[in-house]
Formats: C-alpha cells, sequence, structure tokens
C-alpha cells in the first residue's frame, strides 16, 4: 500500500466511524484499536532495548508515526517532532525561519521571521506550510499560533546635500 492508498483508508475509516456507525461495530474498533496499541507498544520495547536509534528510524514512517502517536507511543517528544518538521519544510518557506516558542496543554506557539519584502500571498502561503507541518508532526495539539513580530519601517534617508541647500529660516 502506497501513502495515497493509506491516507485513503484512514479517510475512509474515520467516515465510517462517524457516520452514525453501528455501536457494536464501533466497540470493534475500539477493541481492536487496543489490541493493536499493546501489540505496537512491545513492539517498541523490543526496538528500544535494540538500542540504536531503531525506535526512531521506526517512527520515521509516516503511518507508523501516526500509529504510534495514536497510541502514545512516539520516541520523540512534540517538540523535537515539530523542529524536525520545520527544518523539513525550510524550502517551501521561502528563507522565512520558524522557531518554536512554546509547546503547551493544547497549543503550539511559533515565531516566524520572513526576510524583508514579499507580498501578502506569499506570507500567507509561508504561514499555512508552517501550520501544515506542526499539524502533521504533532496532531495531537488543537491550536498551532504563528506570530510574527511588526515590520519596522525602512528609514528615512535624505541626502545630506539636500540638506545644505534647504533655506534657512530665521525665528
Amino acid at each position: 500500500m502506497d501513502d495515497q492508498e493509506v491516507t485513503e483508508r484512514v479517510r475512509r475509516v474515520e467516515a465510517l466511524l462517524e457516520d452514525g456507525a453501528d455501536p457494536r461495530a464501533v466497540e470493534l474498533a475500539e477493541a481492536l484499536l487496543d489490541l493493536y496499541g499493546e501489540a505496537l507498544g512491545r513492539v517498541m520495547a523490543v526496538a528500544a532495548a535494540a538500542g540504536g536509534g531503531l525506535p526512531e528510524r521506526i517512527a520515521a514512517d509516516g503511518l507508523v508515526a501516526h500509529l504510534l502517536l495514536l497510541h502514545g507511543l512516539h520516541p520523540l517528544d512534540a517538540t523535537t517532532r515539530i523542529g524536525h518538521a520545520l527544518e523539513a519544510a525550510r524550502d517551501r518557506l521561502g528563507g522565512a525561519e520558524a522557531e518554536v516558542v512554546a509547546v503547551e496543554d493544547d497549543l503550539v506557539r511559533l515565531r516566524l521571521r520572513r526576510p524583508g519584502g514579499g507580498c501578502r500571498s506569499s506570507a500567507a502561503r509561508v504561514r499555512a506550510a508552517v501550520e501544515q507541518a506542526v499539524r502533521d508532526a504533532a496532531p495531537e495539539f488543537e491550536r498551532v499560533v504563528v506570530e510574527e513580530p511588526a515590520a519596522v519601517p525602512a528609514p528615512v534617508v535624505i541626502p545630506v546635500e539636500s540638506l545644505l541647500r534647504a533655506p534657512r529660516t530665521r525665528a
């Protein structure tokens, strides 16, 4: 199954569960998830005992990472996952840099520094890319707040020559 098929299968499962599914079917799905979560926990314990960064390599797969997060078994904390995701998204940020300011409760707060210039549409695109990177890496957080420092106006430069030629007024 490729990533596209996995994504479609996940969407189908979510739709079936939200679509007023038979309570017994929901109970069955929950029981299966619990069993699979227990099995996955045991696999991750063996991987951790093996060392060599094996749990992190296992979690590098998108589908496996999703399941590890679902069961609270991901080997990397949220701040680390978010940092990796922002680094991976760097090419899509058009020179902007995002840093994690806080990870708390249901909130991730970021600071975005964009190079001077640019238009609003590119600013919106950069913000959306940053928010999506965080949501993909840490779906357990409900809110992502992206702060941007206020733009500093460019200094006004007046050539000295024009000051020398300006008429002087006497008070």
